[in-house]
This record gives structure tokens, C-alpha cells and sequence, in this order.
């Protein structure tokens, strides 16, 4: 199958991914770390699990494996803690500012030619992403937050984990890779996030684990979708996997349950998706 159709599956799968997360972290398991150590080895299982099946085998090269965990890794982590902290309107038109990323560092690392129209795009998507963290004080200081720097941050992470799977892919196999990097990122996020929720781990009942199971479920399928969407091509598996479909679904809990998730004025909320329509514009014309 073509890779936009799997890029259109995780694109739908992250949505319904981060609007879970949301409630979750707000509901279930309030602490950060606990939540996010859980998530990465349930979907990390989960996705070994699948890719043994397919025939995944142990491979010849690793640098590529070893550095796309990594990056998973501290990914996985930072969307988590930002999502907590941000509006999930208000973190879904971020992702388009990870297609800014990849070609600056295409320009900065690889030698890529960066054309004024290229820098009218980018500074296009830039401003358009002030107005899309704004709330009810319509302020360009809301996009400059800390909560905001985590969202970008994570960005990063995200841009240059999604580079080294198209080249882990290429160095070994699809299911090769998947297997190894889900297997990877579990030790490096326990080494770092169990002294932040050891405390929390006894008091936490068995049935608070379930919600992030399922979670991980669609975790899992996501990354198996848009990790074959990355086999395929970067640019626009990029721009279809950060369309704002998790803030669409905020907008109607917002009218339908106001107090579950969020809940802001309609003119926010119309500024916002303005704003993420530039953004997914721009973004897919810097893809081409």
C-alpha cells in the first residue's frame, strides 16, 4: 500500500492517541514520569510482540536502531509532559512546525538548498503558530510559554527521531527496526524516570494501568503505521501525520463536556483552527 495511506492511519490513530493521554494524565496517573515510563513499555511490547511475528531478526547494523531509540525515548516523555501542561487545541497545530524543523536541519546539517520561498514558509508557519497557542488574552506572549518551549522541544525530538527511522529502515528492515527501537527505548526511559515515580509505583492500584494499556494499543499501531509512512517519504507522511485531528475531537468535548478537557470561547477556538489551517498549508507546500 501507498505510504499516505498508513500516514492518514497514524495521523487518526495520534489524534484519538493524544486526547487519551490528555484524560489520563489529568484522571488516572497524575504523575508525569510513572505515566510515561508505563506507556513506553506497554507500546514498546506491544510493538516487538508484532514485529517478531512479521519476521523481525536481529540485525547487522545498529547505530542508526540505538539512535532512533534514543530519540523515542526522550520523545515519548516530552509529548507527554507538554500535552500535560497544554491544551490539546492548542499542542495539535505544533506538529506542523516539525516540518519547519526538518528543513532547517536539512539546510543546516545536509547541504539542502533553502530558497526565499522556503523562508517565506517557514516564517509563515512560525507566526501562524503564535496565534494557535493563544487563549481568551489573545496575547503573542502565550506562544513563548514554558508549556509552549516543551511542545517545540518535543518537536525536535520528533523531527530528527523520524530522519533516523528512515535510516534505520534503510540500514537493516522495517520490522527489524521496529522490533529493536521499541525493545531499546524502554531500558533508557526506566533509567531515567524511575527515580521521578519509585515512590508513586506501590500506592498505584493494577486497574490504573489499564487506561494506559489501551493507550498504548493505539500508541503502538500509530507508530507501526507512521513508521512505514516514513519507509515511504519524510516530507508528506510528516504533513498528513500532524493534521489536527486531536483538535478537532477537543472542540467537540469542549462543547459536548466542557469541564472534561477544555473549555474556551468560540473566538479562540476560530483563531486557533485559522491559524492551524496556515500552518498545515505551509507546511505541506515546504514538504513538496
Amino acid at each position: 500500500m501507498s505510504f499516505i495511506f498508513y500516514a492518514w492511519i497514524a495521523s487518526i490513530v495520534y489524534g484519538l492517541y493524544a486526547v487519551v493521554a490528555k484524560l489520563i494524565g489529568k484522571y488516572q496517573l497524575t504523575n508525569i514520569w510513572q505515566f510515561s515510563f508505563f506507556s513506553i513499555l506497554f507500546a514498546g511490547i506491544i510493538t516487538s510482540t508484532i514485529s517478531v511475528l512479521n519476521g523481525a531478526t536481529i540485525p547487522t547494523e545498529w547505530t542508526f536502531i540505538v539512535i532512533t531509540s534514543f530519540f523515542l525515548a526522550i520523545g515519548g516523555v516530552l509529548y507527554l509532559v507538554a500535552l500535560k501542561h497544554l491544551d490539546v487545541s492548542a499542542m495539535a497545530p505544533l506538529f506542523n512546525i516539525r516540518v519547519v524543523i526538518t528543513v532547517l536541519l536539512g539546510y543546516f546539517f545536509l547541504n539542502e538548498i533553502l530558497v526565499p520561498k522556503s523562508v517565506a514558509l517557514i516564517l509563515l508557519v512560525v507566526i501562524a503558530g503564535f496565534f494557535a497557542t493563544m487563549d481568551e488574552k489573545f496575547s503573542i506572549k502565550s506562544f513563548f510559554q514554558q508549556n509552549v518551549t516543551l511542545g517545540l522541544l518535543f518537536m525536535l525530538v520528533l523531527s530528527l527521531q523520524s530522519t533516523f527511522i528512515n535510516r534505520a529502515i534503510d540500514q537493516t528492515d522495517y520490522w527489524t527496526t521496529t522490533l529493536w527501537v521499541g525493545l531499546f527505548a524502554i531500558p533508557l526511559a526506566f533509567l531515567f524516570l524511575y527515580p521521578k515515580f519509585r515512590d508513586d509505583l506501590p500506592k498505584t492500584k493494577p486497574q490504573n494501568y489499564i487506561g494506559v494499556l489501551i493507550l498504548s494499543l493505539f500508541g503502538g499501531l500509530g507508530d507501526l503505521a507512521a513508521f512505514k509512512a516514513f519507509e515511504g517519504n519524510i516530507g508528506i507522511s510528516s504533513v498528513i501525520i500532524s493534521l489536527p485531528i486531536s483538535m478537532i475531537l477537543a472542540f467537540l468535548f469542549s462543547i459536548v463536556k466542557p469541564e472534561l478537557l477544555e473549555k474556551h470561547q468560540l473566538k479562540v477556538y476560530f483563531v486557533r483552527f485559522s491559524a492551524a489551517a496556515v500552518m498545515i498549508w505551509g507546511a505541506l507546500q515546504l514538504s513538496k
